[in-house]
């Protein structure tokens, strides 16, 4: 409980450290604010994006010690919670505007639904807290998203792994992680992404209100955070929760500048906010390619104020460029090209998008069938811990019955073009969660349009929709039965990973023999809880072709620094290994005589996918070791 409760706090610490950083901007910017909910997520915002730029820069420099962060935290944690006493004390400086006229848009939201929305998600927020206050075992986080920012705390420098093909991605969440590593652990950095969704929900509140109204605006955040998707992400430190924050806030930004005239101030925050999302992902280049033809079209019809609109273009191309761009510059520098591994065939004619990734082909009827493929059969895109549900596929085609509502087509062209995006480079449910907000606002205005439609009708849908939000809660709770006794502190951290991780015994044991400072050729990709840097087999022989080259392998391990090996073998069915090493390995260890391997540990670990998987730590012998064990036989 202790440590659950460490984590919580330290997570509060960090959000008070990003309203510090971020409320300053806000004021210096004058932007209006609607009331003080808009003025906390501006403000934490741009605080996180501040920092993760911040960490950016430190880690170019090799400056990246806990100790630095440390102090960075407290002096802007107190500089948040003034801010706070200030604000609660002199309203009128938080620039809080009176509620707008276009909030009055249509009849009041009913109360009723309002309260049982809030309650939903108030479960949802709960159950999913309690899944995240369990040490993360998700593979993508063991494998980079927590292992890289360990590893650049460890070096205090952002370094370039070869044998680590994720190591020169667009890393700003795993910057969060890295502030959130250095000051308490994993689980810690696992509530930053669960922190991330609800202002997730919160910034498709803010897109909304222009569109629907305040009141019918909290519908939008509460379609977005009851997502099947949204709250499992919420539970595993990822970033495709991350992405969708920023080029949701980065459109709610630009639609008060360019579509709403609230001032091109808000150029400015848009910009920076697609810079954030630029330096999470990949995908944000997608997104804003979409964004701005869509933009150039609005632009093309209201030729107004077209030379504000492009120097709001510029600013915001500017600051993007200045906050996301280093990510690229590096990747550049490294590897050759600036979004690797993605259209590498034109650096070096390697395959970049396998056809599994594109179970739906690149054809017309494919991608008719897309919505509903995605929606009813997402384990074939990435699998159904993503998907986003069945409400935006059940509400959005009453579109075509609604009367019209301005912005609803700027989002649905935005949508449409970054969805086609998504279809043709690679279809994987988690890369549309950018969608889901701007989804949410068009189906709200469907229920709205509903007190048009005959009674009976509207009680058929009012049931559908409190049956998908029932759904939507139930979804977390049941997911954190599984995690209650360690989140409140029944269960140690240490005996839940030894039930939950296959590698974290291998890993207890590594961590004994070596002193951190060794390297471990492994099979299985999770190296978050070795202390060893941990060299993913599968890129390693990728780029050194060892398996057909001519020598003794043990000659070259020891020559690239290698001293034990993680062989890993799995039966039945879930995730196989490669079993390239193992063989090889399992050749040399039955030699007889043989002198270079000597075998750790060996044991079984049964996995939630239903694989029977078996581990051996086998240890390569220094040279000098091995000669001396060769002249006593």
């Amino acid at each position: 409980m202790l440590a659950s409760l460490s984590s919580i706090l330290t997570l509060i610490a960090m959000l008070l450290a990003a309203y510090g950083v971020g409320r300053p901007l806000v004021r210096a910017w004058r932007l209006e604010m609607e009331d003080q909910c808009a003025l906390a997520v501006w403000s934490v915002s741009l605080g996180f994006i501040v920092a993760g730029v911040l960490w950016t820069g430190l880690g170019c420099v090799g400056l990246l010690y806990r100790e630095l962060i440390a102090v960075f935290t407290v002096a802007a944690a107190s500089w948040g919670i003034g801010e706070m006493v200030q604000a609660s004390i002199h309203r009128r400086s938080c620039s809080v505007l009176p509620q707008k006229a276009r909030d009055e848009l249509g009849p009041q939201a009913p109360r009723i639904w309002l309260k049982l929305l809030g309650a939903c998600c108030l479960i949802a927020l709960l159950a999913s807290l309690i899944s995240a206050l369990a040490p993360p075992t998700a593979g993508d986080a063991l494998c980079y998203h927590l292992e890289l920012p360990k590893r650049f705390l460890q070096e205090h420098r952002l370094v370039y792994l070869p044998d680590h093909e994720n190591s020169t991605f667009p890393l700003l969440v795993e910057m969060w992680y890295l502030w959130a590593l250095a000051l308490d652990g994993g689980v810690t950095a696992q509530l930053i992404h669960w922190a991330l969704g609800g202002l997730l929900a919160l910034a498709a509140v803010l897109l909304a209100r222009p569109i629907v109204g305040s009141d019918w605006a909290w519908f939008a955040g509460g379609i977005v955070l009851l997502a099947p998707g949204v709250t499992n992400q919420m539970t595993a430190p990822l970033n495709d929760v991350g992405l969708a924050v920023f080029t949701t806030l980065a459109v709610a930004a630009w639609w008060r500048a360019a579509i709403d005239d609230d001032g091109s101030r808000w150029y400015l925050a848009s910009g920076l906010m697609l810079g954030g999302a630029v330096g999470v992902k990949y995908l944000a280049l997608l997104f804003a390619t979409a964004w701005f033809v869509t933009w150039l079209a609005l632009v093309w019809r209201d030729r107004e104020r077209t030379r504000s609109r492009l120097r709001g273009a510029a600013v915001m191309v500017i600051l993007a460029a200045a906050v996301g761009g280093p990510w690229y510059a590096r990747s550049a520098y490294y590897r050759g090209n600036p979004v690797y591994p993605f259209f590498q065939t034109a650096v070096d004619a390697a395959p970049t998008i396998r056809e599994s990734k594109l179970s739906l082909g690149r054809t017309p009827w494919g991608l008719l069938a897309a919505p509903w493929a995605v929606t009813m059969h997402p384990e074939d895109f990435g699998g159904r811990g993503h998907q986003l549900g069945a409400a935006f596929l059940a509400l959005l085609p009453g579109l075509l019955i609604a009367r019209r509502l301005r912005g609803v087509r700027v989002l649905l062209a935005i949508s449409g073009l970054y969805f086609l995006g998504c279809f043709l480079l690679r279809q994987n449910v988690r890369f549309l969660f950018p969608l889901a907000p701007l989804w949410a606002a068009p189906c709200v205005w469907v229920g709205m349009e509903l007190r048009r439609a005959p009674r009976f009708a509207t009680a058929g849908v009012a049931c559908a929709f409190a049956l998908l939000a029932a759904v939507g809660t139930l979804w977390p709770a049941y997911r954190a039965r599984q995690h209650w006794a360690v989140a409140v502190g029944v269960e140690t951290r240490e005996h839940y990973l030894e039930r939950t991780e296959p590698t974290y015994r291998a890993a207890l044991l590594a961590n004994i023999l070596t002193d951190g400072g060794a390297k471990i050729l492994s099979q299985d990709n999770h190296g978050f809880y070795f202390d060893a840097e941990v060299t993913q087999e599968s890129l390693y022989r990728r780029r050194t072709r060892y398996d057909v080259a001519n020598g003794d392998l043990a000659t070259q391990l020891r020559r690239d620094g290698f001293s034990y090996l993680l062989l890993a073998d799995a039966t039945g069915e879930g995730i196989q290994y490669d079993d390239t090493l193992s063989e090889l390995a399992e050749q040399t260890l039955a030699a007889p005589h043989q002198r270079d391997f000597r075998s750790i540990t060996s044991y079984r670990f049964r996995d939630a996918d239903g694989a029977e998987r078996t581990y051996r730590l086998v240890r390569v012998e220094p040279e000098h070791f091995a000669v001396q064990r060769q002249r006593r036989r």
